[in-house]
This record gives C-alpha cells, structure tokens and sequence, in this order.
C-alpha cells in the first residue's frame, strides 16, 4: 500500500484527538427513562497514539462522583483501527468497576464519525452509538446515544464537548468569523443582564466551540450592551450555537436573560478584512467568576455602512484615508473586519442580511479619543469624500467600556 493509499484509508482519523483537552459534559441523570434532567461537570483529558498511530489513548479525570462513591470518576479509552476492514473499534472503561465494555465499531464520512455496537444498560442489552463532529483545530463534540429498539429511536443521553488547551493551560481560539452583538436592554437592566452574562454565559459558551471575545457597555447609550464572539468557521459556528442553544444552561438561564431585553437582533456576521487584520490575542487571562469593576480602559468601535462590499473600493479608501486619523486622535487599531455574506447556518438567531459594512475595533488613551476623532478636520473630510462614493452615513464610533470579565480590553 503507498503512502498516499495509507494517509486516505482512515487511519489517521482520530489524529485530531492526540494532546491535551478541557472537556464540558453534559450527561442526562437517567437513561431510556423519558428525562430531560442533565447534569454538567468538567474534566481533563490527554490523548497519546499507540501502535505507530494505528490506535490511540486517552485519560478522562473529571470532577465528578458516581452515587456511592469516594473518589473522582476517571475513565479511559482505547481505539485501534483494523487494517483489513478499514475501520475503527472503540472500547470505554470506567474507574467504577475498571472492566473494558465491548466495543463499538465504524468509520469516518465528510467529517463525521459513527460506531455502533451492544452495549448493557441496567442489565438489559442496549443499542449503543458514539458520533464525533465539530472537528476543528482546536475542539471536538462527542456525543453517545442508545437505542432499545434495535435503532429505529434514539436517545442521546451524554455530549462531551473538548477544547483544546495550550502548554499554558489556555483554551486555544481561531477566530475565523466572529459576531458583533449590540443588544437593546429595557431600561435599567443592563447591569442585570451582564452579572448573569458573566456568571453563566462565558465559560458554557466557550466549552461548546465558541470564542467570547469582549463584553461592553456602551458610554454613550445607557441602554445598550454590544459584544463579539468568535467561531473556527461557519460549519463550527452552526454546531456551537446548537450545543448550547440546545443545551441545559440556556434552558435555565434563558428566560431571565430574554426579560431584560427589547431587541438583540442587531447582529453582524464579520471576517478579517485581510488575514492580518484580525483581532491580536489576548494578552492576559480573563478576570474570573466574580471579578467586578477593574479599569478595563476603552473600546471604540467603528461602523461604516456601505453602499457595496467593502472589497470593492472602500477597504482600500480606509487604508489610506481613515486608518492614519486613528493614532493622532488617541486611537491604536485593533483589528479591521468587513461583513461575511455567507449564509447564516443557524437562522434561529437572524444575522444582518444584505447589509455590508466595514467594522474596526481600537483602543482608546481616553474615553474622548473617539470624540477628537469625530471633529477632526482631516476625518470630517475623508467622511465627506466617502459619502459621495461608498458610505451609506457617517461611520457610528461606539465608545464602549469593557465589563469585568471582558476579554478585549483597551
């Protein structure tokens, strides 16, 4: 067999698995019983290849406790792939009672993978499934299901939801596409909605695929709270918002978060102008559960409403005529994105449609460094000139204070 013949036949499938993992799991308390009660606890996980890469394995260490039990429940699997049938079988072990189950077995297809097998479930046999998605660079969703009826139904009944962390321990993010979210709040509860967005919304969005890049208040709109969150890609983004849409947090925390909104639909999808222009990585950690207050600096974000996609003309006009106003007002440019018209792949949240816009994210040396910005005589100009042209209106310069636990600070 080639080289080419052995890197295509599926053996180097669950490379995407080999290192280290923060794992979230959300398992339903009782199985084939009609419940929606799920509980969620955390784990690490590290995966090493055995046998030249023809199997793997993997340690599970989480922080919970099976009922009756002393110690943190720990687990562990073994995966081998059978050269002559080209396909993979898994077997699960638990601390528990430390004995392999039998295995379940199959195959990867465009990105997905599923292995069936019999399992026993309280004594009485099961139909057993494990389906992998959401591959990316840096996450993984692993999903198991049982069946009593020989699979005509299924009950999905745990999700493991990874992350990959670096050799600092930090969640490793690629922010291929992101999401500029400005929220309308009824009047007075926007401090409501960011103590519950920080306690509750961050880490769980995070643990699912996504990137919750920066939180704000907006200093000129008391009613108004705008943040940015990140995916991999569009397929990612789409199994992300399900994991935790459909997820138990939300289910929980959903209908205190809708109360204190009128409006969240004021949603653009972004992407880098350029492969340079994206958002630098954090430089510090993100302040933990229960920080308050802290002198985050400020944020200005600028919106330009175009005529046409900003690659037609106005992406370079920025270059030139915008961008060089920026640092004698105070400003230092962040990041540079234009509107991503793909089509949305989880229309349940509507994203601005047929709207292009170039968007850049600065920080500020003050809170009026947006304001100097407005009134200098240089950028009223390029404004003037770009409105007989590509500008729809005046760019919006939102001047935005980062919350306690925002990642994007000034």
């Amino acid at each position: 067999m080639s080289d080419d013949t052995q890197a295509h036949d599926g053996r180097h499938d669950f490379d995407f698995l080999h290192g280290h993992w923060q794992v979230r799991n959300e398992r339903l308390r009782q199985r084939l019983a009609g419940s929606d009660d799920w509980e969620i606890f955390h784990a690490r996980q590290s995966c090493e290849p055995v046998l030249g890469g023809l199997g793997n394995v993997d340690a599970f260490l989480s922080d919970w406790r099976r009922p009756g039990q002393a110690d943190d429940f720990q687990g562990m699997t073994l995966r081998l792939f059978d050269l002559q049938r080209r396909q993979w079988s898994i077997w699960w072990a638990g601390s528990h009672d430390g004995v392999l189950e039998p295995p379940v077995v199959g195959g990867f297809e465009r990105g997905v993978g599923v292995f069936e097998g019999e399992l026993e479930h309280e004594g009485r046999p099961v139909r057993a499934r494990f389906q992998w998605s959401g591959i990316g660079a840096h996450t993984a969703h692993w999903q198991q299901a049982f069946s009593r009826d020989g699979g005509a139904s299924w009950e999905t009944n745990w999700h493991m939801w990874l992350r990959r962390r670096d050799d600092d321990g930090r969640l490793r993010h690629d922010d291929a596409v992101i999401e500029l979210r400005r929220y309308l709040m009824q009047p007075g509860r926007r401090d409501e909605l960011i103590e519950l967005f920080e306690r509750e919304f961050v880490e769980s969005q995070e643990a699912v695929g996504m990137h919750v890049i920066g939180q704000f208040r907006e200093l000129d709109a008391a009613d108004r709270y705008t943040w940015v969150r990140g995916f991999p890609s569009h397929a990612l983004r789409a199994e992300s918002l399900q994991g935790f849409y459909g997820g138990p947090t939300w289910r929980s925390h959903r209908d205190a978060a809708n109360a204190t909104l009128l409006d969240n639909d004021d949603v653009r999808l972004l992407k880098p102008a350029r492969p340079d222009c994206a958002l630098p990585a954090a430089a510090h950690e993100r302040a933990p559960l229960g920080a308050r207050g802290g002198d985050g600096g400020i944020v200005c974000v600028g919106v330009c409403e175009l005529n046409a996609p900003a690659q037609d003309g106005f992406l370079q006009r920025f270059e030139r005529a915008f961008a060089p106003l920026l640092a004698p007002a105070g400003l230092a440019l962040l990041g540079v994105y234009v509107t991503d018209d793909t089509p949305n792949g989880y229309p349940r949240l509507p994203v601005r449609e047929g709207e292009p816009a170039l968007v850049w994210f600065a920080r500020c040396d003050d809170a009026e460094a947006p304001r100097r910005l407005a009134a200098d005589t240089g950028w009223r100009g390029a404004v003037a000139d770009a409105l007989l042209a590509d500008l729809k209106a005046a760019p919006q310069l939102l001047r935005l204070a980062p919350t306690a636990r925002s990642e994007l600070r000034a």
